[in-house]
């Protein structure tokens, strides 16, 4: 039964609480500058990502 709620019960419990706290945990996360910044260029990084957000900022 032990094993069963480490494995099973514990996963669930935490992956729903991430996900009801989704947004103030990223609001922290990307608080710190130096986080800040490698996430976005890691966001940059990506073509699809950077072609649209590159569109929707120069659109004329």
């Amino acid at each position: 039964m032990k094993k069963f709620i480490t494995t099973v019960v514990l996963p669930i419990a935490a992956m729903t609480m991430i996900y009801k706290w989704r947004y103030r945990l990223l609001n922290i996360i990307l608080d710190n500058d130096s986080i800040r910044r490698v996430s976005v260029r890691a966001a940059m990084g990506i073509p699809g990502v950077r072609s649209r957000l590159l569109s929707r900022a120069f659109r004329s």
